[in-house]
């Protein structure tokens, strides 16, 4: 008498592996925290530059280095200044750290990313920032 085999083919054993593989990539797009930047209109850095007030009401992505500290206030906030990298060259952009983002903690040469609204004529409101490694 004949036993059955017992042995898993290569077949079963490719078509398990890419199960598990396909589970494993489902979760980990459904777990990993998305980035409040990634729907975000990069800001048109040449652009912006050569005039703001169009910009006015629109939210953008913004990536630079820190610069410097222009001005502070207690009541308004700190107004900074990022150097953004363009095809042209590079270029510096002023942007409000309201004061409500007070405690956080900007030191020159830092690669932030920052999510900005334009407001008042094109001034670019800082509504959130991450320091990137």
């Amino acid at each position: 008498m004949r036993r059955g085999s017992t042995q898993l083919t290569s077949k079963a054993i490719a078509g398990g592996l890419a199960l598990f593989l396909a589970l494993g990539l489902g979760l980990f797009f459904l777990i990993r925290p998305s980035s409040s930047f990634q729907n975000l209109e990069r800001l048109d850095i040449e652009s912006y530059s050569e005039t703001a007030k169009p910009f006015t009401g629109g939210t953008y992505f913004v990536e630079g280095i820190m610069d410097n500290i222009l001005v502070s206030s207690s009541s308004k906030g700190r107004l900074v200044s990022v150097t953004v990298s363009s095809p042209k060259g590079l270029i510096l952009i002023p942007i409000l750290i309201p004061q409500n983002m007070g405690s956080f903690n900007l030191q020159k040469g830092q690669a932030l990313k920052i999510k900005v609204k334009a407001v008042d004529n094109g001034l670019l409101k800082a509504e959130k920032i991450e320091k990137t490694p």
